[in-house]
């Protein structure tokens, strides 16, 4: 049974943090009357749920983030981050609903807080299912974001570090069966390694990738079986 830090600011707060069937033990329970800061929390309860592969908890716990930062900055965010999820659903579920709700989403983003680079990283990601020249120009645009930052947010909100953002192009690539161009974009970074250990999820992400795209089935199911057991459900699926 996995223990986890939750926060309450409110009954709404309580109830989306321990809805029914969450098979979860809260251990912590900390108080806010901050809105955003609440929502950053649900959020990132939500990025841990999806790791784990809790599809279903991380969309719950994301579009009650939505709903508490409603009129607030850190709102697209919460809904970038839903369109993110919808868009992983489409992907796992073949649910071709979910990708319709995961482009409606991503057509509202006006770049409040997120920026170019993000939002075209995110609606390439999804064009993905459906146009085959935008893997291409994901690949260009992840190789101009290394170069330039600037175009990305990496205050904590949407990425720590640019190593995330390469992440998350390499992810979608793989997912949707981009395996040439995920190599060859993999190869423009495979002497910045030092930029993929920043912190423990990144070193997972990165490791994933790297054992997808060129090592042996055996390799890959050694790290399944370690990914699995430390929570990484989502790096396991994406290295076999």
């Amino acid at each position: 049974m996995l223990r986890r830090t939750m926060l309450v600011a409110s009954p709404f707060l309580a109830s989306a943090l321990t809805a029914p069937g969450t098979s979860e033990d809260p251990t912590l329970i900390l108080a806010s009357s901050d809105l955003e800061s609440s929502a950053r929390l649900l959020i990132r309860a939500a990025t841990l749920a999806q790791r784990a592969g809790r599809l279903n908890e991380a969309l719950r716990l994301a579009h009650a983030a939505r709903e508490l930062a409603r009129g607030f900055p850190y709102e697209e965010i919460a809904c970038a981050y839903l369109a993110v999820l919808w868009g992983e659903c489409a992907l796992l579920r073949q649910d071709r609903g979910a990708l319709e709700a995961a482009q409606e989403l991503a057509r509202h983003l006006r770049g409040r807080l997120l920026r170019d680079g993000d939002l075209q990283q995110l609606r390439l990601q999804l064009a993905l299912f459906t146009t085959p020249g935008a893997s291409s120009r994901l690949s260009q645009l992840t190789l101009e974001v290394w170069q330039r930052p600037e175009l990305i947010l990496l205050d904590g909100n949407w990425h720590w570090a640019r190593g995330g953002f390469i992440v998350k192009s390499l992810e979608a690539l793989i997912l949707t069966t981009y395996l040439a161009q995920a190599r060859e974009l993999f190869r423009a970074f495979e002497r910045e390694v030092a930029s993929f250990q920043l912190y423990e999820a990144l070193r997972w992400e990165w490791n994933a990738i790297r054992l997808r795209l060129f090592a042996p089935p055996e390799e890959r199911r050694t790290f399944r079986r370690l990914a699995c057991a430390r929570g990484y459900l989502r790096q396991a699926i994406i290295a076999l």
